[in-house]
């Protein structure tokens, strides 16, 4: 019996190791937590929770094991290989089909209960707004207003708060096709790219705010912008 506990004292120090060392370990718990809020708030099925408990785990158990064959390589060889590169990328890759698995059925189950969300919230069945030349305004508007910013914080000594130019653009125009077409299924392709690139951006900067206030700029400018098509 002492060994027994013993045994579950040590997966849930592996467990621990794994949040406080691993990045996306953290990021899986997080997206977890959400997911079983929205099973506990939507009425969902006995098997539509049962599916997203198997893959929230299966998520959980190939990022350990990527976790573990890390910590394995590390241990053979602290020199540079081949071998060890080929190893840690086929196990990140592991983790990387199953968060895609995770995407594709939380996608399939939530997506009903989001549509009839996003319906109820509409007033109509056209458009929020009007697809006009006004959409261009906002877009130049949103550029020089950002242009504008740039070089008066760069004049005040403040270049490390420079807003950034691609991710002010990118959320403005994202914003603006959300308001415009009044479509669930563009609007959740629109804010895929948007994650795309902040992903890209988040990870290529170590100065962050740029990118924050970019990001906050556009969507504030476009959130303005639509009011007045």
């Amino acid at each position: 019996m002492t060994k027994l506990i013993k045994s579950f004292i040590f997966a849930l120090e592996g467990l621990k190791y794994t949040i406080g060392t691993q990045r996306n370990m953290r990021i899986h718990y997080v997206a977890a937590l959400i997911v079983l809020l929205l099973a506990m708030y939507l009425p969902m099925s006995k098997v539509e929770v049962l599916v997203l408990f198997v893959t929230i785990i299966l998520v959980l158990f190939a990022e350990l094991i990527n976790t573990a064959i890390e910590a394995l390589v590390d241990l053979v060889t602290e020199e540079y290989h081949p071998l060890a590169k080929v190893a840690k990328d086929v196990a990140a890759g592991a983790v990387l089909l199953t968060a895609g698995l995770a995407v594709i059925v939380g996608f399939s189950v939530f997506y009903p209960y989001l549509q009839s969300l996003f319906f109820s919230l509409k007033t109509s069945e056209t458009a929020s707004y009007p697809a006009n030349m006004g959409l261009a305004v906002i877009i130049v508007f949103n550029f020089f207003l950002t242009m504008f910013l740039k070089g008066w914080l760069h004049r005040v000594d403040l270049a490390g708060w420079e807003p950034s130019m691609i991710t002010s653009l990118s959320f403005c125009v994202a914003a603006l096709i959300i308001a415009v077409t009044g479509n669930l299924y563009i609007g959740l392709l629109a804010l895929l790219l948007l994650g795309m690139v902040m992903g890209v951006r988040l990870r290529d900067q170590v100065n962050r705010k740029p990118i924050l206030l970019g990001a906050a700029l556009g969507t504030i400018v476009a959130g303005i912008g639509v009011q007045f098509l």
